[in-house]
């Protein structure tokens, strides 16, 4: 409501007020001279004065009644939209003090002013987690996509003049007019960004927690002097109920973090008793097998010049299969052993890549399979270690090429994102896919759904990538194909190559 609407409003309601003891005057008068009228001429002269202790009488008892009759109707007839406005605004500032929660919160708060009171847009700007700055925690009349991309570091010009102001509602007309040109443009574009003309400071004790922007529907709308006084005070009440959601989400945060932290020295913990256990049993298997596989195919190089009998020629080559099948299991128990990892030198990923596909050509050429190869250019190069990573790169193909039947396809790919200074190795099939209670298991030890498979590949794939700080990740819908995708960071290598460190640049996926 303008100042004029105001004015107007109260010039009317004493227009009513005066008229209606008017007209009650008017009607003492009239009873008076037709129940009393021949005594009252007695009183000659003196009359009128009779008449004004009368009138005055009346109007000092019954103006003050009247005066509430008014204000009842205007509220409640006349203009009931400003007084629904009120009440609403203070049942919602009692139901926030109910709310803990920021999101339920943020979007209760900025959905029933947008829907009550004449806005355009409303939002709620509140402290980032771990003093990150300030984000918008809902908005009316935003697109979500918008909202959730805003954030606003410490020393913005905006956020440090509500801070100067405090706890003073800022407009942005009456703001922009005391500074320079180059000022008012600079906070004019703030405004803008947070699609508001008003932005009411939410403050407990000597803490910023937030602010509500607004944005009326009429851009040349001004909120009133009672109006601006009712919002600070409405600010000033939820405030408190904001920063307790805010304390709740760090509290939460925290806990979550811990709940991690937890969990991953839970977990290094028991892979530290799989390493020395597998390391132990390794060691003590693999030289054994070894000469046994030997003997065996010694045995086998001599029937030209001795005769076997065909069942013992047979038991000779499956001990020879099964001794190297039970050796490779501990090479990769081995390579999974942190003790074994070998030292790390400058390579390039897309090269082991391709020594990786060339060893596996004969195999992909003979069912059928289809490798396709998307590769970013510019790739900058990576301090780790060679067999390791054909290892990984070995086990992600090999993995995909069992799960395929023939005639299948498999997309490799490998970008860097220079923001974030990561690998990103994507081994894509079309397959079967994974079922979904097995998702959780693949990386298992051990764990396999093929007869012939060990279970052990992608278990040391994970651990590879583990010691390098990167991730690993599945992706998978039965009948959809399954999506294996590592990230690694570039900042694993040793220190004293750190200023040899390559140029990258934003890749360009090229298909080969």
């Amino acid at each position: 409501m303008t100042p004029y609407d105001q004015r107007r409003k109260r010039i009317l309601k004493r227009l009513f007020v005066a008229l209606t003891l008017f007209i009650l005057s008017f009607a003492l008068f009239g009873l008076v001279s037709l129940a009393f009228g021949d005594s009252l001429s007695e009183f000659g002269e003196a009359a009128p004065l009779l008449w004004i202790s009368l009138t005055t009488v009346l109007v000092t008892l019954a103006y003050q009644p009247v005066n509430q009759a008014y204000v009842w109707l205007f509220k409640h007839v006349f203009f009931p939209r400003r007084s629904h406005a009120l009440s609403a605004l203070h049942r919602l500032s009692q139901d926030l003090i109910q709310t803990s929660e920021l999101a339920e919160l943020a979007n209760l708060l900025v959905n029933t002013l947008g829907e009550i009171l004449p806005l355009k847009t409303v939002s709620l700007l509140v402290k980032a987690p771990q003093g990150e700055g300030y984000l918008i925690a809902s908005a009316y009349g935003w697109r979500v996509m918008d909202y959730r991309k805003f954030r606003w570091l410490v020393g913005t010009p905006l956020l440090e003049l509500v801070k100067a102001a405090g706890a003073q509602i800022l407009l942005r007309e009456k703001v922009t007019r005391s500074l320079s040109w180059q000022e008012a443009n600079q906070l004019t574009h703030h405004f803008d960004d947070l699609h508001a003309t008003c932005v009411i400071p939410l403050w407990v004790r000597s803490e910023l927690v937030g602010s509500i922007n607004l944005l009326p529907s009429n851009p040349h709308q001004q909120l009133s002097e009672s109006d601006l006084s009712f919002l600070a005070d409405f600010g000033q009440a939820i405030a408190p109920s904001v920063r307790n959601a805010l304390v709740i989400r760090e509290l939460r945060l925290v806990n979550e973090e811990l709940r991690d932290a937890q969990s991953q020295l839970l977990q290094a913990a028991k892979l530290t008793a799989i390493e020395q256990l597998a390391t132990g049993i390794a060691h003590e298997i693999h030289n054994p097998l070894t000469i046994i596989s030997g003997k065996a195919q010694v045995l086998l190089l001599q029937k030209d010049r001795k005769v076997y009998d065909e069942k013992i020629e047979e038991i000779l080559r499956v001990v020879v299969r099964e001794t190297r099948r039970a050796a490779d299991i501990t090479k990769k128990l081995l390579m999974f052993s942190r003790s074994s990892a070998s030292s790390r030198e400058r390579l390039r990923l897309e090269n082991i890549l391709d020594d990786t596909l060339s060893l596996i050509a004969y195999q992909t050429s003979l069912e059928g399979t289809q490798i396709q190869r998307l590769v970013a250019d510019g790739l900058p190069d990576f301090f780790g270690n060679v067999q390791e990573f054909r290892e990984v790169f070995f086990n992600l193909i090999l993995n995909a090429l069992q799960a395929l039947a023939s005639g299948g396809k498999i997309q490799i790919g490998m970008t860097y994102q220079e923001a974030d200074r990561l690998f990103v190795i994507q081994v894509a099939d079309n397959g079967p896919g994974i079922f979904p209670e097995n998702l959780d298991k693949v990386f298992n030890p051990f764990f396999t759904t093929r007869q012939e498979g060990t279970g052990l590949g992608l278990f040391v794939t994970q651990q590879i990538v583990h010691r390098y700080g990167g991730s690993i990740r599945v992706e998978s819908e039965p009948g959809e194909g399954t999506l294996f995708v590592v990230e690694l960071p570039s900042d694993v290598q040793a220190p004293s190559d750190a200023s040899h460190r390559a140029a990258a640049h934003n890749p360009t996926m090229v298909a080969k």
